[in-house]
């Protein structure tokens, strides 16, 4: 997130697809924990993608930013 808010990467969607596969045990038990989920439940993978850049988006708002300062970046799966 930091390097959002630096304007220095040029492909952030790039950066996003390549570890986003590493936040998915954090954002998958995130859901669970607020019972969106339950724990044997299997979460559809774009659900668990949305969640992690809606979580990313609200943090950034935050910040007076936006992932829709972002151009083709972080478009909801669903």
């Amino acid at each position: 997130m930091i390097l959002l808010l630096t304007d220095k990467v040029a492909k952030p969607h790039v950066l996003w697809n390549q570890f986003k596969a590493g936040l998915y045990n954090d954002v998958k038990h995130k859901l669970c924990y607020i019972s969106y989920y339950q724990a044997d439940q299997k979460i559809p993978e774009n659900d668990v993608y949305d969640y992690g850049l809606w979580n990313l988006n609200r943090i950034l708002v935050g910040m007076r930013r936006s992932l829709a300062e972002f151009s083709l970046m972080f478009l909801l799966q669903q």
